[in-house]
């Protein structure tokens, strides 16, 4: 009638009696499934990581085309759900560079103006060229000068 418990039989005692003869393998395959599928959804961000730097990488490929800009929203969006340290450096650059992530903003949202966002790109790049603003000023100036007379 008494056990190691100190004459308390296991019925009446405290603390749960389980039964010699095995482990609770409902517990253990529950746990094994939470595993599995922490495992998975791993996986499955990294995947998604990787697609997305691949769909910017070809948006920057294809800056040439007018559309790239939709390439490389889709890729950011990809990262940016997926990869924490992505949107750490997504918001330092926001901060840091305004002007440069404000297109890219403003198609992250969630009614985007694909047109307004294009048609202020295309009125960039015009008084870029036009007006000689940015990388193109020395090359205005190289190949468009005057001939020297002697």
């Amino acid at each position: 009638m008494s056990s190691e418990r100190g004459g308390i039989p296991p019925e009446n005692s405290v603390v749960q009696h389980k039964p010699e003869g095995g482990r609770n393998w409902r517990a253990y395959a529950r746990s094994a499934k939470r595993g599995l599928k922490r495992f998975s959804k791993k996986v499955l961000g990294w995947i998604l990581i990787v697609l997305g730097f691949i769909c910017m990488a070809a948006g920057f490929l294809l800056i040439i085309v007018p559309g790239h800009y939709f390439l490389v929203v889709v890729g950011l969006i990809l990262v940016l759900r997926n990869a924490f340290w992505a949107r750490r450096q997504f918001i330092h650059l926001k901060r840091r560079h305004p002007n440069w992530v404000m297109p890219l903003r403003k198609l992250l949202r969630r009614n985007p103006q694909v047109v307004s966002v294009f048609w202020q790109q295309v009125l960039k790049f015009e008084r870029m060229i036009l007006r000689g603003k940015g990388q193109l000023v020395g090359m205005r100036r190289r190949f468009l000068r005057k001939p020297r007379t002697v």
